[in-house]
């Protein structure tokens, strides 16, 4: 099925539009509450962000049902993949003017891609793999991820929306029932995040692969986990490293797990 047959399905569209989008914000807010997370924004403080807060964060994710509704009105008119790669780049510039940072830009892309999706395809997973190598056909976007992906040869979210996001659907959503600190965990240990190849190069994924590793076990052996994090959360404010990457991917296992 390709973007331009969806308003043959927007009935279904209608019914289901509001609780999906509604949940992807709620996903995002939950990511965001999540305390402590190192190098991330969050209650506690702004990790290795000093430019933005947790005020700033609540501002960017209020944002967000503005562009769903602007994608789900693209898609009732059969708008096209250019069309919709406009409607999130608009998205990204509505933020950075309110935050003055790119705040959820990769959220952007993976909760309108999975809303699209979801809406679509019968399979979530089938929709995201099929969107995916449309939305990427002869298309590379051009941000700081991409240079690490360049520079160090990973897949990145590129490899993930093209696999049906399996550290979210493999790792994330299954550890939900765990905890949140857990999914995180999982998520750390999984994901190839660009952003901590931007900011520390390998070793900075590594590091945060090998917390991961470190988080789950003390989870799994039912230890404390709070003065770990708080202590990883300095280290990671030292050494300028965080994991975007991984923020929106539990971000988007909280809201799929509302929905699957």
């Amino acid at each position: 099925m390709t973007i331009a047959t969806f308003s043959q399905k927007r009935n279904v569209f209608l019914k289901d539009f509001t609780g999906f989008a509604q949940a992807l914000t709620e996903g995002a807010m939950q990511e965001l509450l999540l305390t402590p997370k190192p190098g991330l924004v969050d209650r506690a403080d702004s990790g290795s962000h000093p430019d933005l807060s947790f005020e700033i964060m609540q501002t960017s994710v209020n944002l967000l049902p503005v562009y769903y509704q602007e994608l789900g009105d693209c898609c009732l008119s059969g708008g096209q993949v250019t069309q919709l790669r406009t409607v999130g780049l608009a998205a990204e510039k509505r933020m950075f003017d309110a935050c003055g940072s790119n705040t959820h830009k990769g959220y952007i892309f993976l909760s309108g891609l999975a809303l699209l999706a979801h809406i679509m395809y019968e399979d979530l997973r089938t929709g995201l793999k099929e969107l995916s190598a449309e939305f990427f056909k002869g298309y590379l976007p051009d941000s700081n991820g991409s240079e690490a992906r360049r520079m160090y040869g990973t897949g990145g979210i590129i490899k993930e929306s093209l696999n049906g996001l399996p550290s979210v659907f493999e790792a994330g959503i299954p550890a939900l029932s765990v905890n949140p600190h857990y999914a995180l965990a999982c998520i750390m240990e999984r994901a190839e995040d660009s952003t901590s190849l931007h900011r520390c190069g390998q070793s900075g994924l590594e590091t945060v692969k090998r917390d991961g590793k470190t988080l789950r076990t003390l989870i799994e052996n039912k230890q404390s986990t709070a003065e770990w994090l708080d202590s990883r959360n300095e280290y990671y404010k030292r050494m300028n490293l965080t994991m975007g990457g991984c923020a929106d991917l539990l971000a988007l296992s909280f809201a799929l797990i509302k929905i699957i």
